[in-house]
Order: C-alpha cells, then structure tokens, then sequence
C-alpha cells in the first residue's frame, strides 16, 4: 500500500500555493479555494491533481524537510496514475537525511510498492526487510500501526508478483487487522478505516483466490473491494467482477496486468500535524 505524509505535506502546499508571486507581486491562489480542492482530490484519490498541485509547490522555496515529503507525495500520485518508472525517479531523488526513521521507512515502503509495479518484485521485499529493520531499530520512536499496516500490504502485493501466493494472502489480511486495530487506538468514534486502502488490500485478495482457481472466493473478495465505488481500486474490483460474469462457464478470473491503475491516497496517521498519513 502507498503511504502520504498528509498534514504536514497539506500545510507546506497549501503556504506554496497561497503565497505571494514576488515576481507578480500578487496571490497565487485563494486559500480556501485551494484548501477544498485539495481535500476533494484526496478523498477521490485524484492523482491527476494531486500531481499537478505537488509539481507546482515543488517549484517554490520550501524548508529541506517540507520538499522531501512533497516529493515522495508526487511519487504516490504518480504511481496512481500508473507513472511508475517516473514516481521511482522521484523517489530516489529524496534527500533521506531530512527525514526521521519512520519517514525513511515509509519512503522504503512506497519505493518497494513502486518496484513490483516495474517487475522488480524481489527487490522490493528486500526494501520492506529495510522498513522493517529500521521500525525495529527506532527505540525511542512509537511504532505507527497504520505505516505497519501499510508495510504488510506491500509486502503482500509483492509476495503475490513474487508467486508466493500463501504468503500473498496472510500478509494482505494482516495488513486489513492492522488497519482495524490502528484506527480503534485513534480513540475517536469519527475516525475510519481508509477506504482506498481497504479496497485495494480485498483487491489483491480476490487476485490470490484466482491465482488458485477459486472463483468464489475471488468473488466475493471482489465484492468486499467494490463496495467502495469511487476508489481506484472499487472501479477496477467492479470491472474484475463483470468480467468474471461474462465467464461461460468454471474457469479462471482474466490475470490481473502487471501496471496497477490507481493506488492509495487516502489518510493514515493521527491528529498531530507531524503524522504520517497514507493512497
């Protein structure tokens, strides 16, 4: 699963792109207009503008640690939008020495989920055995169980590319346990599972039930994904699910291409603006 950093990302776009044009001498944007538009791209995992938006503030003068996080940002939205080859350019332009060691894991994490996406599915777990690593090693941090959950989900798409598919499959549910118990320790009844996340992990899950023949399975774990419609990967579980009807007959689901078309762009982190937040 890709993670975002949300609101501390949100505040430094949001200053980039209300400030003052010094060489036009007037408002860049309107705050508030700004600041809905935002939203409403994130919670429809709108890439296209969530690309457009990061690009432009990545123009400005922004603080060292502001520009890695954006970056990483664009790289997520890139990947959304299926651009893989160009969102691992991004990533590997990240200075990482800006970054804490939960930021460094969640830029291993999302640079794992971009290399399954170019075919290079074993060097990808060997980038979360490094997220996982250095998690282990940050004695003096709070280890996000929502980053964990995003870190199991990578690891059960790669595991899936990797042909591992009992592997797949108990990493993608944990990865679905993680979520839930992280968003019960946020202690706020308004707060939810991610449903971009959500369906993204069933996705993958109806993937290994067909990978091994069982189309009932497969259907109703595309079902779990469908029933989140305006998320990437609801869209593609309802094209999986019809495609699936139109079978004659026992048979398997049509393979799933190896070019993801949407990803994760949705919150993950807690309240305080230096959280991680994931799409």
């Amino acid at each position: 699963m890709l993670g975002i950093f949300f609101l501390l990302v949100w505040v430094s776009v949001i200053a980039a792109l209300t400030g003052h044009d010094r060489n036009r001498g007037r408002l860049l944007l309107a705050p508030g207009y700004l600041d809905e538009e935002f939203h409403n791209a994130l919670s429809r995992s709108d890439h296209g503008v969530l690309a457009r938006y990061y690009r432009v503030a990545l123009k400005r003068t922004l603080p060292a640690r502001d520009e890695q996080l954006i970056r990483i940002n664009l790289a997520c939205a890139l990947n959304g939008l299926a651009e893989h080859a160009q969102a691992l350019e991004e990533l590997d332009r990240v200075s990482l020495q800006q970054l804490s060691p939960p930021e460094v894991a969640l830029w291993l994490n999302n640079r794992a989920y971009t290399l399954v996406f170019l075919g290079q599915a074993a060097d990808a777990l060997d980038n979360l055995k490094d997220a996982d690593e250095l998690l282990a090693g940050d004695e003096g941090g709070v280890r996000d169980p929502l980053l964990t959950a995003c870190i199991s989900g990578t690891r059960g798409i790669a595991l899936l590319h990797h042909g591992d598919l009992d592997g797949a499959e108990r990493s993608l549910e944990l990865a679905l346990r993680q979520e839930e118990e992280g968003v019960a320790r946020q202690f706020d009844p308004e707060w939810q599972s991610d449903p971009a996340r959500t369906a993204e992990r069933w996705f993958w899950l109806g993937e290994v039930a067909r990978r091994r023949g069982d189309l009932t399975a497969a259907r109703l774990r595309l079902e779990r994904a469908a029933s989140s419609p305006t998320v990437p990967f609801g869209r593609r579980a309802r094209g999986s699910l019809g495609e699936l009807a139109a079978l004659p007959g026992p048979g398997a689901l049509p393979a799933v291409a190896g070019a993801v078309n949407g990803a994760m762009g949705g919150p993950m982190g807690n309240s305080e603006s230096e959280a991680l937040k994931r799409s």
